[in-house]
């Protein structure tokens, strides 16, 4: 980048990162009035405050759009107040020009937020979900990659899998006594069906300890005299068995789709597909991942025609007014057409690119028509 090309950089990073804390500031302080509500015992004050930190990578992941279109709107605006803008276009810059420098800077600061919702921000919701369902049910230990565990007096439940909040799969059941571990459940798939658990695809495996009662007159080493150890093993079709989830508790444990990164969300269509099961949500969400840096295009697209068109002079507060409507409404526009491809079973890559190709669309022939 040249001196000017740094200059515009500096403006538009210190505007969006502004705008930045100022959402996540109030967005953080909803999500902690929201905590506050839940407070217990045992999910304290300090916990609920954790859990709110927690979740800042992944508010901040997920309002970069609308933060660059505000952020890029209120730097610019304020150059063009000055008439610093026009000095450039005085001295050769195009508008051409100048939309590439910034897209430069706004594809910069994209990578950086892309870093964070692909590594920070799942381990952040996952930790932030495992720490809240701890403290709320002790007895509950969720894990991110590997599953979770529930632990009831008796026995230690692993379940694998959540395919949704009414399937399950790979769950391994141990069950103890005095003598250490009795029983051994492994299962395949769990459906909950009519108010209660249906698991299918079972093998019970018993363990059993017998002690060895010598002949009569016969001396033993003390090797011989060790419990005897059998296991019978009893494979089922269909089980019946008590099982502590709910699918509203799965609910709470359930990390959304949005927070998965690009590759857990590949690997997890994989494994949804080889097994026959719907994919269209995830990978709708993988889609629009992928089309990320298009839509960061389009939105500093659509901010040049506003700078260098009818409102070149307005107020700061009309610039964040109408940066917040354009965000929203693209918003609402990306949730409403990525929401009718999965119901419809239309092509899931026409609800992840439409919207930002429809943007970037009108933004080109508007910027044409300020020309």
């Amino acid at each position: 980048m040249n001196r000017i090309e740094r200059y515009l950089a500096r403006i538009v990073v210190s505007y969006t990162l502004l705008v930045m804390v100022v959402l996540l500031v109030i967005l953080g302080f909803f999500e902690f009035m929201n905590q506050v509500s839940k407070l217990t015992d045992t999910y304290t004050l300090a916990k609920g405050t954790l859990y709110t930190l927690l979740k800042l990578p992944v508010y901040s992941y997920e309002i970069f759009p609308i933060v660059l279109v505000i952020g890029t709107l209120m730097g610019l605006g304020s150059l063009a107040n000055q008439s610093e803008l026009t000095v450039l276009r005085v001295t050769g810059w195009s508008i051409k020009r100048i939309l590439w420098a910034v897209l430069k800077t706004a594809l910069m600061m994209w990578l950086v937020i892309a870093m964070v919702g692909e590594w920070v921000a799942p381990e952040s919701e996952a930790y932030a979900k495992k720490l809240r369902a701890e403290a709320l049910n002790q007895s509950f230990s969720v894990g991110s990659k590997s599953g979770f565990w529930i632990k009831e007096s008796n026995r230690y439940i692993h379940v694998k899998k959540v395919l949704s909040t009414t399937e399950l799969r790979d769950i391994t059941v141990y069950e103890l006594d005095a003598e250490g571990l009795k029983k051994l459940i492994l299962i395949k798939e769990a459906h909950y069906q009519q108010g209660q658990w249906q698991f299918q695809n079972a093998v019970v495996q018993t363990v059993a300890f017998s002690a060895f009662t010598p002949p009569p007159n016969e001396t033993l080493d003390r090797e011989d005299l060790l419990p005897q150890l059998s296991v019978s093993v009893d494979p089922l079709k269909t089980l019946k068995m008590s099982f502590p989830l709910t699918p509203e508790a799965l609910q709470n444990l359930e990390i959304e789709t949005r927070y998965l990164s690009v590759w857990d969300l590949y690997q997890h269509i994989q494994f949804l597909q080889a097994n026959d099961l719907e994919t269209g949500a995830y990978q709708l969400e993988f889609w629009r991942k992928v089309s990320m840096p298009l839509l960061v295009i389009a939105m500093i697209a659509i901010v040049f025609p506003l700078i260098f068109g009818s409102i070149r002079q307005v107020s700061m507060g009309q610039r964040v007014f109408l940066g917040v409507l354009l965000g929203m409404g693209f918003h609402l526009l990306n949730q409403l057409v990525g929401n009718l491809t999965v119901v419809y079973h239309w092509p899931v890559i026409l609800g992840a690119f439409l919207p930002a190709l429809l943007l970037l669309s009108v933004a080109l022939i508007w910027l044409q028509r300020v020309r």
